[in-house]
């Protein structure tokens, strides 16, 4: 119904079996990982939109375009649906099936179609913990001071040093390969005397790179929310640190 109308979504993900505060985050259904819930979800609106491109593709004639498009936006865009999950690791059992719950009747204790009906225990601080973030996330939107989540998965020491090795070596084979262009007659002065004599005659820095490994992180958590600046990808891919601007300091 919301997803139809545009109406925006802030929703809640599994507890069960979850106990660590500091791994709950807000993020979008795709970024949302070590939840079963979340999953189901994203295969239920996945499922919803091949049944109405198929559903629509025969009532025209032929397949359908991007009117069914809204099913999967849902999964991608924050501002649609936003939800709150944790990313720890469940290592707690199901628990047990009730006399009671037999007689009354397996499938009305699904959370949701083709889940699971056994359900995780709950430590009682998870669900308070969960319910006052969005409560926050609610307010403050409602309030006019909205607020931007920091990504889910926070880049390691490891893969920001990485990354930003990967950008100074590209860097340096553009300096090495730009370098025997310029000369004392053709260089191009910049007016910012820090910049002066590192620019090629087209307008192309060639100077060292004036990041560092903590503007990595700050990149690509505050900036880019740990995702591709062009596909929109999260951390489950390769991601490489590039300048799109060659005018510009690295």
């Amino acid at each position: 119904y919301c997803a139809k109308r545009g109406i925006r979504v802030i929703s809640c993900m599994g507890a069960g079996g979850k106990a660590d505060p500091t791994r709950v985050h807000i993020s979008d259904l795709r970024s949302a990982s070590k939840d079963p819930l979340a999953t189901s979800v994203r295969q239920k609106l996945r499922y919803l939109w091949k049944k109405e491109q198929k559903d629509t593709g025969e009532q025209n004639g032929k397949k359908s375009g991007d009117e069914s498009d809204y099913w999967l936006s849902c999964i991608d865009d924050d501002s649609k649906v936003a939800i709150v999950y944790s990313s720890e690791k469940v290592v707690a059992k199901l628990a047990q099936i009730t006399d009671e719950q037999k007689e009354e009747g397996l499938h009305n204790f699904g959370a949701m179609d083709n889940m699971r009906v056994r359900v995780l225990p709950v430590v009682g601080t998870m669900p308070a913990i969960m319910g006052q973030t969005l409560a926050a996330m609610a307010l403050c939107e409602l309030g006019g001071k909205p607020f931007r989540p920091v990504g889910a998965e926070r880049v390691g020491r490891n893969v920001r040093h990485k990354l930003y090795q990967h950008l100074c070596n590209r860097e340096k084979k553009i300096e090495q390969k730009l370098k025997s262009t310029v000369t004392d007659q053709n260089r191009n002065t910049s007016n910012d005397p820090e910049f002066r004599g590192q620019y090629t005659p087209d307008g192309t820095y060639i100077g060292p790179v004036q990041i560092d490994a903590d503007d990595v992180e700050y990149i690509m958590a505050e900036l880019w929310r740990n995702k591709c600046a062009v596909t929109g990808v999260g951390l489950g891919t390769v991601m490489s640190l590039v300048r799109w601007d060659r005018t510009r300091p690295a």
